[in-house]
């Protein structure tokens, strides 16, 4: 009798996945030694990556792969911060000895663990249909993204506008101590900072790994962030409407048609942007504890809470929101018992983000919260809150409104509980941008309520009604809150609008195979070359989006900038040009202003971090700037009185820019131009009537120095 015949199996390292993740590993290395640019990437992938991919993957995931990146991003982006925190409670510093050594285990660990899941049996559960289709087309879409945010940043050596100065000294600091950034000095003289730092420890662990400059640090790392939401929108999407066309088309919206996030480069606003990165992951682990009553996922909720509250404190809400949404339509229709289980899991997860961040939460609370309240600063008003409806209507997003309106319509006509929770999100964040709109929205549920209550009889449910009929704009008028100002509802509209229209396609398209099921071969196919033929549009049309506004840099300034960082002594005080800015900040005119977070020099315009320090100090800061501010012709002995009460030893003037110039010290005793060219003059000040008053040191000692050249 023949034996049956046998099959022999491949080797379990032969697979397509540890073939490729070899391919990967050894890719490295020559990318690694190519240039900085090189090792910045591969310190991304690993700093941004690994850290969440080790804790999701205990967790048994069963998500496709655009969900867990998203999980993975939002966990790392959480970690990094974490760790510096529970250090600098410590009194501990990361050293390069210790950066290194935790790289280097992070990498190990990582290798390990993903060539284990990668000889793992495949699932035997089928993946959704298109599910591959739709994955490649995402990933299409995000590298036209970020071809897109690469070119808008071409030809530009400095990040723009008022935010990324302040960033980049953050960051110089959180490099050079190895800690939180809680402490400027002696650069500027804050203590407790109550400034959100999530952002600048993890890129200065990504400066430090990469040995790359400062500046363009700041512009890769802050580009490939941009582009990563329209990722981690594509994940959210996908978790939300399960249904794969909703990916491609997220991810469209967010990196390649929708002015934001690609705008957000115009402001620099870097820290919003990774808490918006974030955002996707803490509402799939939301849903996901929420269906499976695990414990892993609820610590996943904490972990990301934690890190929101690090990064962005806004941003915090804005998830906050979202889980309220979420919760709520989850618990429509659900048991009693089942919303009683969920109850302290839910509990647990911000108990343990409260404690998580509890050092920070209580500088913020002594350092932001109690000093505002008693000063009556809490509520906002005036053009801080108002509605600018040029930013809101900026094209195209009429048309996009129009479409997410019409996703959101078709979600709820077929009772997708994704549209609801949507739209319930955006109405939340509404509220919580324009609290007097509850003056309108309470009275008409009070009013439903008294009804039900004397029609069923029920005085309490009755008695509540009338208490909310009480509160009308007639009887009580709510203010805007100081931390939430409108504007920041509008720049992140991006990915609401980008989900409900990502859902409205793939429901469409369901729609569409029903309806003719001879086409439902060719209908897939057909939205794939759509989608991709709007994105290389998108992609072609938004290679810029740079205000020129916003550039405060001109093209000569970069050279003159290193001139002064090569050649003037580090307690050198330079006077710089000035500009109005916030009621109670000034911020600098032109490129002098960088001289202190590149070159360590001090500056009569420091980065506006500054109002963070001692009442007196900001009072002094804001008199010199409005001195400078103010110069008309015929107040010359006003800067002459300034030059010599400040100590100062140089002044950097840019041709055009600010009401300071050169001719008004050229030729003066007393004033040396010791650098001309392309529009850039620097004096050296000699004797100007009594000595200069004592000047601090500018530089800290140094755990590692930065780059900045």
């Amino acid at each position: 009798m023949a034996s049956p015949p046998t099959t022999v199996s491949a080797p379990r390292w032969n697979t397509p996945g540890r073939r490729l993740l070899l391919a990967v590993a050894l890719g490295v290395i020559p990318v690694s030694l190519a240039a900085p640019v090189g090792r910045l990437t591969v310190a991304m992938a690993l700093v941004l990556l690994a850290p969440g991919y080790l804790i999701e993957r205990r967790l048994a995931p069963s998500h496709p792969i655009l969900v867990r990146l998203s999980l993975w991003l939002a966990l790392s982006l959480s970690l990094v911060p974490l760790a510096y925190q529970w250090l600098h409670v410590a009194g501990l510093a990361l050293g390069a000895p210790a950066l290194w050594l935790t790289a280097a285990l992070l990498a190990g660990a990582t290798l390990v663990c993903a060539w284990r899941d990668l000889g793992a049996a495949p699932d035997p559960a089928p993946a959704p249909a298109g599910l591959r289709g739709a994955n490649a087309l995402t990933a299409i879409l995000f590298a036209l993204t970020l071809w897109t945010r690469f070119a808008q940043i071409e030809g530009l050596a400095f990040p723009p506008w008022v935010d990324s100065v302040h960033h980049a000294l953050l960051v110089r600091i959180a490099a050079e101590t190895g800690t939180a950034p809680l402490s400027l000095e002696p650069y500027l003289p804050v203590r407790d900072l109550p400034y959100h730092w999530g952002y600048h420890v993890t890129i200065a662990t990504l400066l430090r790994l990469s040995g790359m400059d400062l500046l363009p640090t700041l512009l890769f790392s802050g580009q490939i962030l941009n582009a990563l939401n329209a990722l981690t929108g594509a994940g959210l999407a996908l978790a939300l409407w399960r249904r794969p066309l909703a990916a491609p088309v997220a991810a469209l919206i967010v990196g390649l048609v929708s002015l934001m996030p690609a705008y957000y480069l115009s402001w620099g606003r870097y820290t919003q942007l990774a808490g918006l990165l974030m955002l996707p992951g803490l509402a799939i682990a939301w849903n996901a504890a929420l269906r499976h009553r695990g414990r892993g996922w609820w610590l996943v909720v904490a972990l990301c809470l934690a890190g929101l509250n690090l990064g962005h404190v806004r941003m915090l809400i804005f998830g906050l929101a979202l889980l309220a949404a979420l919760g709520l339509v989850w618990a429509v229709g659900q048991p009693w018992a089942a919303l009683r289980a969920r109850l302290p899991g839910a509990l647990a997860a911000v108990a343990g983000a409260i404690a998580l961040t509890a050092p920070w939460l209580a500088l913020i609370i002594n350092r932001a919260l109690v000093p505002a309240a008693a000063a009556g600063e809490l509520a906002g008003g005036g053009s801080y809150n108002a509605l600018n409806e040029n930013l809101l209507w900026i094209a195209p997003n009429r048309l996009l409104v129009a479409l997410a309106l019409g996703g959101a319509l078709l979600a709820l006509w077929r009772r997708e509980r994704a549209g609801a929770a949507l739209l319930i999100w955006v109405g939340l964040l509404a509220l919580a941008t324009n609290p007097w709109l509850l003056g309108y929205a309470l009275p008409a549920a009070g009013a439903v309520a008294l009804i039900n209550g004397l029609l069923r009889r029920m005085p309490l449910l009755a008695l509540a009604g009338a208490a909310l009929l009480l509160l009308n704009p007639a009887l009580v008028t709510l203010p805007y809150l100081w931390l939430l100002p409108n504007d920041v509802l509008v720049i992140s509209l991006f990915l609401p609008l980008a989900l409900l229209i990502g859902g409205g396609a793939a429901l469409g398209l369901r729609w569409l195979e029903a309806a003719r099921p001879r086409l439902r071969p060719f209908l897939m196919p057909a939205a794939a070359v759509v989608v991709l033929a709007l994105g290389l549009w998108g992609a072609i049309n938004s290679r810029s989006v740079i205000n020129p506004v916003t550039l405060l840099v001109r093209p000569g300034e970069p050279a003159a900038l290193a001139w002064a960082a090569a050649e003037t002594p580090p307690d050198a005080r330079f006077l710089v040009n000035a500009a109005p800015w916030l009621p109670d900040a000034r911020r600098g005119a032109d490129g002098g202003w960088w001289l202190l977070p590149l070159a360590g020099r001090w500056t009569s315009a420091p980065p506006v971090v500054y109002v963070y320090g001692p009442p007196e100090y900001v009072a002094h800061v804001n008199a010199v700037a409005d001195t400078v501010i103010g110069y008309a012709p015929g107040q010359e002995q006003a800067i002459f009185d300034l030059i010599r009460a400040e100590g100062i030893t140089h002044i950097y003037l840019v041709d055009g820019s600010g009401p300071l110039q050169a001719s008004l010290f050229a030729g003066r005793p007393g004033f040396v131009q010791v650098y001309a060219r392309d529009g850039v003059t620097i004096f050296a000040v000699e004797e100007v009537g009594s000595s200069p008053s004592p000047r601090p040191p500018p530089s800290p000692p140094a755990v590692e120095r930065v780059r900045t050249s």
